[in-house]
Order: structure tokens, then sequence, then C-alpha cells
């Protein structure tokens, strides 16, 4: 670096005293055998040497210290859930197949009966609990009214009410309850002077009903939630009708795999009928992936209060 100022020294000190040679003589050696002096410009105007380094760039990134805390845990996706007995692992690529079991969309509960908590509801009527000596002087009946007003069932007894008392769905004449129809549980309760008092719980309304009969297992469901309220449409309404259905299809799978089936439907016209049995003849042998002579279908028709679906399973 010493050297190359010096030779720039003295090169601007020559042009200052000596006119510039021009270039066809500078190439030609002097009468003493030495070269003629050379001029060296710097290409830009003002530019100078120097020994100064270009700035470091390093691109750095500033979550670096806490980005793999913001990521999920991959492992919750894979763990294996007691409660999923059906499933080995729980592979997020089969949380969402429709050939899976999925249990969040149970419709059917695992209870064989309707629970009345007749002993809750007096409480209610009086406004605080009973002693056991006192609830023994009350009287009670439960009627079971169909949406017409009829009398379906009827229960009474007398001291002490039960805090609970299942029933069947059936009544003394063997009729079972229809899904779609709404009842009402009516309860009676006489107290010790002889005077009733009446009080009606919630109404019992449900999309699906199952029970056996001597012609096989009978999964009943609504035809207002399949096919849409005035039950007329011919293919499944989303969400709730595919939601059912593949409810009744999950149910048959965890207990009832392999049995034939036959589904029969009961609608406002013979022909809208085999529509809507074709439509669920389609979904069930998707879901249940078992061949078409599995599962049979047939349609009557029928007045709208008595318009349903019946998935026998033929295990009789």
């Amino acid at each position: 670096m010493k050297i190359a100022i010096a030779v720039l020294v003295l090169a601007a000190a020559a042009s200052a005293q000596t006119p510039p040679t021009p270039p066809a003589a500078a190439s030609k050696p002097a009468s003493g055998g030495m070269p003629a002096e050379v001029v060296i410009k710097a290409e830009g105007a003002g530019s100078k040497l120097n020994d100064a380094k270009p700035p470091l760039k390093i691109e750095v990134d500033t979550f670096e210290t806490i980005r793999p805390s913001l990521k999920p845990d991959e492992n919750l996706l894979l763990a294996v859930s007691p409660l999923t007995v059906s499933w080995r692992r729980t592979h997020p690529e089969s949380l969402m197949n429709d050939r899976v079991i999925q249990p969040w969309r149970t419709t059917f509960s695992q209870r064989s009966g309707i629970g009345f908590k007749i002993k809750e509801q007096l409480e209610a009527l009086l406004g605080g609990k009973l002693e056991q000596k006192e609830a023994r002087k009350w009287g009670w009946s439960l009627t079971i009214a169909d949406e017409e007003g009829r009398v379906f069932h009827n229960y009474s007894g007398s001291g002490d009410p039960p805090d609970e008392m299942l029933w069947t769905g059936q009544n003394e004449q063997g009729e079972w309850v229809r899904a779609g129809r709404s009842y009402s549980a009516v309860y009676t309760f006489t107290s010790p002077d002889g005077s009733p008092r009446t009080t009606v719980g919630k109404p019992l309304l449900f999309k699906g009903i199952v029970h056996q009969e001597d012609t096989g297992l009978h999964l009943s469901l609504d035809s207002s939630a399949l096919f849409g309220t005035s039950k007329n449409a011919s293919e499944l309404q989303a969400p709730v009708g595919p939601d059912l259905l593949r409810s009744a299809a999950d149910l048959i799978k965890r207990k009832y795999s392999g049995i034939p089936i036959a589904v029969r439907v009961f609608a406002n016209t013979k022909e809208l009928g085999d529509s809507q049995a074709r439509s669920i003849q389609d979904f069930l042998l998707r879901e249940l992936m078992v061949a078409a002579r599995h599962v049979g279908v047939d349609a009557s028709r029928a007045p709208f209060s008595d318009q349903r679906v019946e998935i026998v399973l033929l295990n009789r």
C-alpha cells in the first residue's frame, strides 16, 4: 500500500512539471535504456484508496427463542384413548373419515329405557326438599300422553315416590313410542289431606328409538329429521339427516355388524317412499361397506303422523 501511494505522488509531481506524453511515445524507451514516466489516474472522480471493510450483514430471527413453543404438540393427535375402543390409534387422517365410528355423533342413549324422576318433580312442585317421612304421605301418578292428548301409558303409586323410574317405551297394548312424535309426562301428586296437585314435565321427543320386536331389532327414525319438516324430500337433508343416519350406522357397526338389514319407509306416496328408501340404502351401503343384497328396501304409503323410517336388523 505504501508503494502505490509513492507512485501516485511521484506521478502527480511529474505531471505538474512535465507536459503529458502521448501514448505512443510512452511505450518507447529513453536513450539511457530507462522507461518513460507512467501516469496512473483513478477511474472515479473523488474516489480514494482505503482499507475500510463493508458492514457484516447477518439475518437474525427475532422470535428464534420462542418459535418452538408456538408449534402444536403433534403427540396429542396420536394419543390412544381408553374410550375409543373401536380405534387402535386416533390418527388424524381417520378423524373425519365417514367410514369410521364417530362417537361425538351419538343419537342413541346407552340406557335401556326412559327415566322419570318422580320425587324430584314433587320437590320442585313444593319448592323444597322433603324428608322421607313427609314423602311417604304423598300419592303419585305418572301419565304419558301423546300429541293428541290421549293416554299412552300410566303409572301410579303411594308412599315415598321413587327417585327415578325407567320406562321401556312400550305400553300395555304392546305399542312403542314413535320417533318424531311428541309425548308429555303429566305428574299428579295427592297431598296427605287428599288434594291433588299436577305438573307437566319436559316434552318427550326422540329422533331415533331402538327396540326389539318379534320381527327383529327396530331402529325407528324420524322422517322430518331425515327428509325435512315436510317429510317430502327424496334425498337426505343436511346436516341433521346424514348425522342421524350415520349415528344409526355407527350403532350397527358397534353391536350388530354382519346382520341382514331391511329398510322400511313410510311416506306420503309409494313413489316418494321408494326414492327415500334408495337414498337410505345407498348411504348404509357406503357406511357399512356391505354388498347390496345385505340391505333390502321397501316402501308404503302412510298418513303424515305415521311417516317414518324403520331400519330392521333381522336377528330373529
